[in-house]
């Protein structure tokens, strides 16, 4: 195994040699080049029928790259791995000879025609073709070929026992049947003689083979398989049917794709989709049965077109759906059933509200929630999510001390009338009301209970309500497009408003008092005493002092990765030189690239926070370290907070732990990776010229830390300056080259 884990990331970067391994590890939904490796070898149990699915491979592959198909297609292997099917199904059925050629050709090149017009027919609808263009292929194949005399079939596996005599005293032979004889359950038997029934070889030693690379690709898919397969062979033997017949001609193979598919590959795998596998596997079973029925009045095999009609039919009930609930279909394929579920479960802990606008306090400096959501003076029923803010001083008073009785009825003693109103997000202004006087302290006008007031159109059925705003203090007009923190109006009093203060809430229409929405902050600084806290995605509650996060220039300049920007790092006491460079793809992801190591950093910076979404490639690059360094980076500096965030295990775990969590990663995960970050250093607290940033990345069973790996980030003069990594006893730092040319 370590030959051949050695010899597939050697040729990993040869397109041909990529392609070709990929539409064999893609037949169990992967693109691992061991796993793919393995199967190849099987394959060649039969060494015809082995050539003649490698020939097939290579041939679909060629004629698909001539006619100028998708290139990433080809390479992932989706016109590979049916054609690999029909070259080891046409190597099995016939012998060789001169018009076999011809009918292996003939085959290939109509099997691309249907891959790519049932490829195109099924993206209408968002599902997958899987082997529907093997099948078809096959069965025209086989309809026509009893016509054709000049083809002679292979009658080998027919007569099996003349085939044994034959080749017994074969060393190859006897090697290929080693495991033949081993003492195992029944099940064990019928299990590994599936998995290399697939591929039309039967050996045990080959399902051997072919569990053992599952296993090592994905334990989560070898799982399923298992409990799939035990499933099937339960339901045959509850129902009376042969168990035995799950070894015939790709009849087992069915369950154990379909508890993949729908296990862990077009499903995020969780304990509903393990229940869901075991669901359908009765279903299964009897389409199956109903097929082979059918089939076999046209003198076909039905194969796996069992799998592939439970399968569509499933996926195409669940694209129905309003609303995804327990089955979450995948929408980024990762062909890792482990990355995907735990880079699922971070996204879901990270980014639950990231479709949500992100909106920002409406005001400037710190106030103070004085009614929050559900109070108990005016935000009831309808109006129950709402906000008010005022300002108020070290003895929690909202107005300064009066000199006489008189003095405290006037509104400009009040410490937020008057103050600055800005743009919570942006938008268009859709309704300005500035027709209310304002109120003498104490006072309140219930006729004109919202007061003066902006109504914002924040786009997508999203709108912003501001009230009590000072009459003829608007600095907006209607139809006119702002940007977030665009200077609206003052704080007023006007409307139902007994002294001055802010009244903000989110709505799903633009009328004025409409029905509020609970809405989050996307980021706020929490003060409680003296310490400092930061609140992302989150309401603020009442009786809180809160204020928006007031960006650094040093921290927004020395994050300032803007496409199109080459970044470039040396070693100290080194001259090797690492060279990034900032790219966009087709999604309008914005990441960071290495040409040496092909890594791809993905990240957001949304003006208040620069984060990580996504890693892909070497774990050993300096990238990758870069990436857990600055994983979730504010761009506010603040000298006691501490930014907090969980990595993907599949990123940061312990290589020891990792199997066993990858077993239980859809139902409880027992291992934890943590990002903390901190300012460790700054000259100057309020225009700092320097920083240093330390972060902590820590890998936790329960509460015992078994990993841990610590970064510092120096910043100076408006840009990074060092990169430094410390790991166990070792120490490596890395400056920045700002005009270096690559």
């Amino acid at each position: 195994m370590c030959i051949l884990k050695a010899t597939a990331e050697k040729i990993e970067d040869n397109y041909w040699v990529q392609s070709t391994l990929n539409s064999y590890s893609l037949v169990f939904f992967s693109l691992n080049p061991l796993f793919a490796a393995i199967i190849l070898l099987v394959t060649f149990f039969a060494p015809p029928v082995g050539l003649c699915g490698l020939l097939a491979v290579l041939s679909v592959n060629t004629l698909a790259y001539a006619l100028g198909f998708n290139r990433e297609d080809i390479k992932k292997g989706l016109f590979g791995f049916n054609a690999l099917f029909i070259g080891l199904a046409l190597g099995y059925e016939f012998s060789f000879n001169f018009t076999f050629v011809l009918l292996f050709i003939t085959s290939v090149f109509f099997l691309l025609m249907i891959t790519v017009w049932l490829k195109g027919l099924l993206a209408i609808y968002n599902l997958p073709f899987i082997t529907l263009p093997f099948l078809i292929t096959y069965w025209i194949i086989s309809l026509s070929s009893s016509t054709l005399t000049n083809l002679h079939w292979d009658e080998n596996h027919i007569y099996v026992m003349n085939d044994v005599i034959r080749n017994e005293s074969s060393l190859y032979y006897q090697f290929v049947h080693s495991a033949d004889q081993l003492p195992m359950y029944s099940f064990a038997v019928i299990y590994f003689k599936t998995l290399a029934g697939t591929f039309f070889q039967n050996s045990v030693l080959g399902g051997i083979l072919i569990a053992g690379g599952m296993l090592y690709f994905s334990r989560i898919a070898f799982s399923l398989t298992i409990i799939g397969f035990y499933c099937a062979y339960f339901f045959y033997f509850l129902f009376g049917a042969n168990v035995d017949d799950l070894n015939f001609y790709l009849q087992g193979s069915n369950f154990i794709f379909l508890s993949i598919a729908i296990g862990c590959f077009f499903l995020i795998p969780n304990i509903y989709s393990y229940i869901t596998v075991i669901a359908l596997t009765p279903v299964l079973m009897f389409v199956l049965l109903s097929v082979g029925k059918i089939m076999v009045v046209f003198q076909l095999k039905a194969l796996s077109l069992s799998f592939n009609i439970v399968c569509i039919a499933f996926l195409f009930t669940l694209n129905q759906r309003l609303f995804q609930k327990y089955l979450h279909v995948i929408t980024i394929q990762y062909f890792s059933p482990e990355k995907t579920i735990y880079k699922f479960l971070n996204s879901i802990q990270r980014f639950k509200n990231e479709h949500l606008a992100k909106i920002s306090l409406p005001f400037a400096g710190e106030w103070y929630v004085s009614q929050g959501y559900d109070g108990k003076i005016t935000h009831l029923g309808d109006w129950s999510k709402a906000l008010d803010f005022v300002i108020v001083d070290s003895k929690n008073n909202t107005y300064r001390e009066p000199t006489s009785y008189r003095e405290y009825f006037s509104r400009d003693y009040f410490y937020c009338y008057n103050k600055e109103i800005y743009a919570p997000f942006d938008g268009y202004v859709y309704d300005i009301i500035n027709t209310v006087e304002e109120n003498e302290v104490g006072d309140v006008d219930t006729e004109h209970n919202w007061g003066n007031t902006v109504i914002l159109n924040h786009l997508n059925g999203l709108f912003s309500q501001i009230s009590h705003i000072k009459k003829d203090s608007f600095n907006v007009f209607i139809g006119q497009y702002i940007t977030r923190g665009t200077f609206i109006a003052t704080c007023g009093n006007s409307g139902r408003s007994p002294e001055p203060h802010i009244h903000f809430q989110l709505q799903t229409i633009p009328t004025v008092g409409a029905k509020t929405l609970p809405y989050p902050i996307a980021y706020f600084i929490e003060r409680k005493g003296q310490d400092k806290f930061l609140r992302i995605s989150e309401v603020p509650k009442e009786g809180a002092f809160i204020s928006n996060v007031q960006v650094n220039q040093l921290l927004t300049n020395s994050f300032a990765l803007y496409p199109g920007i080459k970044l470039s790092f040396q070693k100290e006491n080194a001259t090797d030189i690492v060279n990034w460079e900032v790219l966009t793809d087709a999604l309008n992801r914005t990441y960071i690239f290495c040409e040496a190591t092909k890594s791809y950093a993905y990240f957001i910076n949304d003006g208040v926070m620069l984060y990580f979404t996504d890693f892909e490639g070497d774990k050993k690059s300096l990238l990758f370290h870069f990436y857990l360094a600055a994983y979730r980076q504010l761009l506010g500096y603040y000298e006691n907070i501490k930014i907090e965030d969980h990595v993907p295990l599949t990123h940061f775990n312990s290589k020891w732990l990792q199997p066993f969590q990858d077993f239980l990663a859809p139902f409880y995960l027992f291992t934890k990776a943590n990002h903390t970050s901190t300012f460790t250093y700054a000259d100057n607290i309020y225009a700092p010229q320097k920083l240093i940033i330390r972060t902590e990345i820590e890998t936790k069973f329960i509460t015992y830390t078994f990993k841990k790996i610590n970064f510092e980030l120096e910043l100076r003069d408006n840009k990074m300056h060092r990169f430094t990594i410390h790991k166990k006893n070792n120490t490596e730092s890395f400056i920045y080259l700002p005009n270096y040319n690559y």
